[in-house]
């Protein structure tokens, strides 16, 4: 499983019938009762645009993006609300919409979210009135629409909260898809409580705060991409009556390498026979250079012992045609899967290693990581590859434990490993725990790697 994060490009709050810009607020409030306001932002997908275009992240049918933002405490003394004297209160069992924003607009340099119709001090003003606000997207450029939207704009998402301090976390694959798979324009996105709220009028504000791009803790918002490009290469343990994996592996020296089309794959049987059902199978691009192809043998004998083969056709590289690539594997008998008979009393006493990371590295933003782990018992002289291993990120705020990825698994090809997109992530301080299951039991790592991700320049 892979994992990519998309950060915001530009955001703002808007507040009805006002041209303040609050922008470079850390926090956006969302609240209805004296006025009403709207969160505004885009996400910039550039990079993730980049990567799928050349083959490193694959989007298919498992593939999600969905968006977060973190709740918070109202983090600005200087609400709207509170000028006016009204007061605000966080509200609860409420819904909020996310909808798709169809203009250009500019973001602006305001913090404040003081009206300048409500500013007694006129000649030492800190709020910005310069677009984009309620009125203007850019400084020439009006909203088609007061506000962005009004009564039936589509609607993306409605996201229901309960007590009021919810993080957000919404699926918004087919908004995302439909960018970088069909060239959609990415104008951005808006939050705000529905239509219906508007101009409702509350003796006390009613409010939700989140955490926006400027804020200075680890809760910067964000699109999370997964992709569920796990390897399961099955080559050294293939088993008849079950669909597996093999998997055709390309490089170019010593990076794995795209070719021009996907291929087609033949089974052999130990007489070099073609299996009856399993020619010109078809096959998926897992990653960059990686090619998955899925079956199953049965009625045939498969003894542990004989060898059969996957050949690999319709290959060409950078418009060049190749040769056919031939492969072996070795099926062994269905009953191989079990061990039937005495309870399995002891498992293996695991020294386990890994590579890739150093303790406490400090590691440039931007650099990708691939992460060996490595399993070694006095039973056997060869490292074992272990069928689940998994690893977690977490980082510390203060002394909350705050989760970066749980437990995710890793590839399982002639060894137990995971890839890390260091570019996705916010310079500080990150620790990694990784853990095996053998026999029922959990094996960790009795250490945690601790490593540092820093600023490109």
């Amino acid at each position: 499983m892979s994992y990519f994060r998309s950060y915001f490009q530009k955001n703002n709050t808007i507040i009805k019938d006002s041209r303040v810009n609050t922008a470079r607020n850390p926090t956006t409030e969302l609240f209805y009762g004296s006025g009403f306001s709207k969160f505004i932002f885009k996400v910039d997908f550039n990079d993730l645009q980049s990567k799928v275009d050349n083959g490193e992240l694959i989007i298919n049918n498992y593939t999600t993006h969905r968006l977060k933002l973190t709740n918070t405490i109202f983090g600005d003394e200087t609400f709207l609300g509170a000028k006016r004297g009204n007061g605000r209160e966080r509200t609860n069992s409420f819904d909020l919409i996310l909808f798709k924003i169809n203009e250009y607009w500019d973001e602006g340099i305001g913090f404040d979210y003081d009206d300048e119709g409500y500013d007694l001090t006129e000649g030492n003003k800190t709020y910005d009135v310069r677009p984009s606000n309620w009125y203007n997207r850019t400084t020439v450029d009006t909203w088609s629409i007061n506000g962005i939207y009004a009564t039936g704009t589509t609607i993306l998402q409605t996201i229901h909260f309960d007590l009021g301090n919810e993080n957000i976390d919404v699926d918004i694959t087919s908004y995302v898809n439909g960018i970088i798979l069909s060239g959609n324009t990415n104008h951005g996105l808006g939050l705000a409580f529905g239509i219906e709220y508007q101009d409702l009028e509350f003796a006390t504000d009613q409010s939700v705060a989140f955490f926006t791009k400027y804020t200075q803790t680890f809760f910067e918002p964000f699109v999370e991409s997964v992709f569920l490009d796990n390897i399961t290469d099955a080559r050294n343990n293939f088993v008849e009556g079950v669909t597996q994996n093999l998997y055709l592996y390309v490089t170019k020296g010593s990076n794995f390498y795209n070719l021009d089309n996907l291929p087609l794959v033949n089974i052999y049987d130990n007489t070099n026979t073609i299996i009856p059902g399993l020619s010109g199978l078809t096959t998926t691009q897992i990653k960059t250079g990686i090619y998955e192809v899925s079956f199953g043998i049965t009625g045939l004998t498969c003894d542990g012992k004989k060898f059969f083969y996957d050949k690999w056709t319709n290959l060409s590289i950078d418009g060049i045609v190749i040769n056919d690539v031939t492969q072996k594997f070795i099926p062994k008998p269905f009953s191989s899967k079990y061990s039937i008979g005495l309870n399995p009393t002891e498992s293996k006493d695991y020294k386990i290693q890994y590579h890739g990371i150093k303790q406490n590295e400090k590691i440039r933003r931007g650099e990708l990581r691939k992460v060996s782990v490595i399993f070694k018992s006095i039973q056997s002289l060869k490292a074992d590859i272990l069928d689940e291993v998994y690893y977690r990120m977490y980082i510390f705020e203060g002394r909350t434990e705050v989760i970066v990825h749980d437990w995710t698994l890793l590839d399982v090809t002639n060894e137990n490993s995971f890839v890390l997109y260091t570019s996705v992530y916010i310079p500080r301080e990150y620790h990694i725990e990784i853990k095996a299951k053998s026999f029922g039991e959990e094996i960790f790592y009795d250490n945690i790697i601790k490593f540092e991700i820093v600023s490109e320049k």
